[in-house]
């Protein structure tokens, strides 16, 4: 799912929500494995769970988001894309 396919009142949540884990991106847990060094984040939207993988670049002081998408084959397509 690409953030730009989301509609408009989602892609501002997910806005909100990314401004709200980048003041403590340490916060969230940290994958294992394969998927090590990204973390995830879990918020909901109109009755649908999302997560939003993110890694945090530490020496720009910011955060790289990976993937936004519904909990639905969340994993299983965050290794595509990191592949």
């Amino acid at each position: 799912m690409k953030y730009k396919k989301f509609d408009p009142r989602l892609q501002n949540k997910v806005k909100e929500e990314a401004r709200k884990l980048s003041e403590e991106p340490y916060r969230y847990e940290e994958l294992k494995g394969h998927l090590n060094g990204i973390r995830s984040y879990h918020f909901g939207y109109e009755n649908t769970e999302y997560r939003i993988a993110y890694r945090i670049v530490e020496d720009k002081n910011r955060i790289e988001i990976v993937l936004v998408k519904t909990r639905r084959n969340f994993y299983q397509i965050l290794r595509r894309v990191l592949r």
